[in-house]
């Protein structure tokens, strides 16, 4: 739902808003029996604080986190007109009857929460909760890793991160908690970073298996999990330089090592990982594989200002021998969010251009000018379902829903022009993109 919020519906942006997302949501029932319970616990003047990012998104997060068979239930939140505000992070349980009851409430890092997880931190230790937590002020961000045991709920260790995921990195069919943590000289103010493995030793987090990345960095904006076309597990990771652009780093682990082959081999790989911001890795087809865009002007677009630049761009995969692989190469909307993979027939053939009234993206015969290129083979458009029919009465066909938004696309009465497109082969070559 959150990915609503960058769509475009003709000319005018969807108004969704995660904080109206998120707040919006029905509690189950057992989130309603936590919520009561809560309650009686710190009483009713509480805003919950829902995770941003992860696999954990609600302000109630209910798992095992103590290997015992019933499972504890995790609730963030502030109150509300205090003075004593803050972050807050409380453990709930169930008696013997089955009913919920507050075990302990602890005060958290940051005004809003990052990310959850729950995992083991080392082959001796049991489950630990890991919270990353954010302030709007600052680039890093603070994790705190807690332990619930015997009824027991305290904070063991704190640590500070910049991107922060857990996955099986090296087959051994454990999860690893992988960190990337920005450093800086105090003499030179040089910043650095390095990805490391986090591992909890006597109550103390340490770093192994750590390795450099690119230091151009300004910020960490998103990370991927998913596979290199090898089937290895690997983290994406996206980033803005110290010139604005956007450049992703890959790492994953082989010869017992982590690797970052954009770092290690940064002259040959990271010019073909860098574009502009907004382009990010993702899987395009869902093969679980992570592609890495790049762009070039559209036809046509060689010389434009950055206002009027439309690109053509070409998803990647990353192959053994630090090298990039085209997989698809087309048209990416991003304020549409879709993909549309251009045939092979139209190769130095077609250009785009978007059409200012009715926000269609439209694809021409390319006839060496972009201002002459009038020879229209196919449009795309997004609509949510409220306004879809219009769409329908004006020749537009379905060709695919995701939640609220629907995408059509319309052909032109004259369908002579061998380049045109069959609504199959449109089908066939169109992609969501989260």
């Amino acid at each position: 739902m959150c990915a609503l919020s960058v769509f475009l519906t003709g000319c005018t942006a969807l108004n969704f808003s995660v904080e109206g997302l998120v707040n919006a949501p029905k509690l189950t029932a057992e989130q309603s029996q936590i919520h009561e319970a809560l309650i009686r616990s710190v009483g009713s003047n509480i805003t919950l604080k829902y995770p941003r990012n992860g696999d954990h998104r609600s302000a109630y997060v209910i798992a095992d986190i103590d290997d015992e068979p019933d499972d504890e239930a995790i609730v963030f939140y502030e109150y509300s007109g205090s003075k004593d505000n803050g972050m807050r992070i409380n453990v709930l349980d169930t008696n013997e009857n089955g009913e919920w009851y507050s075990v302990k409430e602890l005060h958290g890092a940051g005004t809003d929460i990052d990310k959850v997880l729950i995992s083991s931190l080392g082959e001796n230790s049991g489950k630990s909760v890991l919270v990353g937590y954010q302030n709007p002020s600052t680039d890093d961000k603070t994790l705190e890793i807690y332990s619930y045991d015997n009824k027991s709920f305290s904070k063991i260790g704190t640590d500070n991160y910049s991107v922060l995921e857990m996955l099986d990195i090296n087959a051994d069919g454990q999860t690893e908690i992988i960190s990337v943590q920005k450093t800086v000289n105090p003499e030179t103010e040089k910043v650095t970073a390095r990805t490391s493995m986090l591992v909890l030793e006597n109550g103390e987090i340490k770093r192994e298996q750590t390795i450099e990345m690119c230091d151009n960095v300004a910020s960490y904006v998103k990370s991927t999990k998913g596979m290199l076309d090898k089937g290895r597990n690997a983290i994406f990771i996206d980033s803005l330089n110290s010139e604005g652009s956007l450049q992703t780093e890959l790492v994953y682990f082989r010869y017992s090592t982590l690797q970052n082959p954009v770092q290690q081999r940064k002259e040959k790989l990271l010019p073909s990982c860098t574009r502009p911001s907004g382009y990010y890795c993702t899987d395009v087809d869902g093969d679980t594989v992570i592609e890495i865009p790049s762009v070039k002007p559209m036809l046509g677009y060689e010389n434009a200002v950055a206002d009027e630049m439309l690109y053509k761009t070409t998803w990647n995969v990353y192959k053994d021998f630090y090298r990039l692989e085209e997989k698809y190469t087309g048209y990416y909307s991003i304020q549409n969010g879709f993909f549309f993979a251009f045939p092979k027939r139209w190769t130095d053939m077609v250009t785009v251009r978007r059409d200012n009234d009715t926000g269609d993206v439209v694809c021409y015969r390319y006839s060496g000018n972009i201002n002459t290129s009038t020879t229209e083979l196919v449009r795309f458009c997004s609509e949510t379902k409220n306004n879809a029919p219009d769409r329908l009465t004006k020749g537009y066909e379905l060709i695919n829903t995701r939640g609220q938004l629907q995408y059509f696309v319309k052909f032109p009465k004259d369908k002579n022009d061998q380049l045109i497109p069959t609504i199959d082969e449109v089908k066939s070559n169109f992609y969501i993109i989260d």
